[in-house]
């Protein structure tokens, strides 16, 4: 989750939207088998972490090749980074860009972390050039759809939500070419629609966001 959120986490229980995603982005992962791409064992950095829920969940899937995993946020603190490395087996947290390996990464990740920054392309060029192996692999998610910007946006302080087109468009200046792209979730987007409706006239409730989840397994 967004380090913004995990203070309001309840007894350590995720949101389902977080598990359901880890879950979509490894099959993902396995149905464009991204793991026989990469080499034995591959060097992954995962950048703006959050909480490392996300990338540990990822990594599940690159077990056999033993892989190198960073993790960086500039937002954890040197502390927190230490307490992360040490809850998450297999993978090394960062609270700077300076601490990390200067080789290249085989595979960067961005999990909902474009829309933080002001001019996107840049840092994508940037932290590509900077991290990324040549014809290593880019692995990204968004935020869909700007009529959907809402004061959870604003909350999480996001700048922008995405089309899939307005995402390739930034990811032209770093990309050779897209594997895949698309939308996750469909069947949430009238629900989404709803709720942003109600919020413009008025109804709609404070944003919690993810980490005040305390409804259960069942719902």
């Amino acid at each position: 989750m967004d380090l913004r959120e995990a203070g309001q986490a309840a007894g350590g229980a995720r949101h389902p939207w977080e598990t359901a995603r880890a879950a979509a982005l490894r099959d993902i992962a396995r149905r464009h088998a991204l793991p026989r791409r990469l080499p034995a064992a591959p060097a992954v950095l995962d950048i703006g972490c959050g909480d490392g829920f996300t990338i540990a969940e990822l990594c599940r899937e690159f077990s056999g090749l033993a892989p190198r995993v960073d993790a960086v946020d500039i937002h954890l603190t040197r502390e927190k980074a230490a307490m992360l490395s040490a809850a998450h087996d297999g993978v090394r947290f960062h609270a700077s860009y300076e601490t990390l390996s200067p080789a290249p990464y085989d595979l960067l990740t961005m999990f909902d972390v474009l829309e933080h920054i002001a001019d996107d392309t840049a840092f994508l060029r940037r932290v590509t050039a900077t991290h990324g192996r040549p014809g290593g692999f880019l692995f990204v998610t968004v935020p869909a759809f700007q009529f959907l910007f809402s004061r959870h946006d604003e909350f999480l302080e996001h700048r922008r939500r995405y089309s899939r087109r307005r995402l390739c468009a930034a990811l032209s200046g770093v990309s050779r070419r897209v594997l895949a792209s698309g939308y996750l979730f469909a069947a949430l987007l009238p629900v989404r629609c709803a709720a942003v409706c109600l919020e413009r006239v008025g109804l709609g409730r404070e944003p919690r966001g993810v980490g005040g989840w305390r409804w259960g397994g069942i719902v």
